[in-house]
């Protein structure tokens, strides 16, 4: 597994002074990893104190999630449009383009991986809860895939709606907000009696579809609980 993903696991359920210390000695193991993780924990909205998000700007982002637009995933689905980026991932729309249904998926890449090797650890892993998850109000697994470049994938439903945060800025009436929240709400409660600790449920992780309910999205750091 990614090291510096394991990182993030860790770092992202500590307190602030443990996290400084942890970040104060892989700045001296090694910058670039350093700062790599600060945009992750930023970006998942861990909060850092100061200091360190002085010490530890932003990357530059240096991958290009575009040029796989165009790819065909198992020789059935074409990519067609970046939906979204994330610290640790990337979604496209991707439509079935050997003409025997119509069907449109979600399809994650892992862009945090340094291998396909690693990234498909990944996917595994989040596969692997996804697939024992069966809810109306959380994009479903579908498959785990390989485009034209041999790069692995995890598809899913593809939710048409907005993000909750772009959501909220619409300024919703009350009625159409207590739906929103009573389905997040069930979705949520769906979850934790599964024994999955989903680890992540902000504002961007949350769809809200063309019905007003609200799906969870991104199980990328999602754990089993421990009993």
């Amino acid at each position: 597994m990614n090291d510096l993903y394991e990182l993030f696991q860790k770092l992202a359920i500590i307190d602030k002074p443990l996290q400084s210390t942890c970040f104060s000695q892989l700045q001296n193991e090694s910058p670039k990893k350093a700062k790599k993780l600060a945009q992750l924990l930023k970006h998942h909205g861990v909060s850092t104190d100061v200091l360190i998000e002085k010490i530890f700007s932003p990357l530059t982002t240096v991958d290009k999630p575009e040029l796989r637009l165009g790819r065909i995933i198992d020789n059935k689905y074409k990519i067609v449009e970046l939906l979204g980026q994330g610290g640790m991932s990337d979604v496209y729309k991707a439509i079935r383009c050997d003409g025997l249904i119509e069907h449109t998926v979600a399809v994650k890449y892992f862009s945090l991986a340094d291998t396909f090797e690693t990234a498909l650890q990944m996917i595994k892993k989040e596969a692997q809860i996804l697939a024992q998850l069966d809810h109306h109000y959380i994009a479903s697994f579908i498959d785990i895939g390989h485009d034209d470049n041999n790069e692995p994938n995890i598809m899913m439903e593809y939710v048409q709606g907005q993000t909750l945060f772009t959501f909220l800025k619409t300024v919703p009436d009350e009625t159409v907000l207590s739906q929103v929240y009573a389905t997040l709400d069930e979705a949520k409660g769906y979850v934790e009696k599964q024994g999955v600790t989903h680890g992540d449920i902000s504002l961007n992780n949350v769809l809200v579809d063309k019905n007003g309910n609200a799906n969870i999205i991104d199980f990328d750091i999602a754990q089993y609980k421990i009993e």
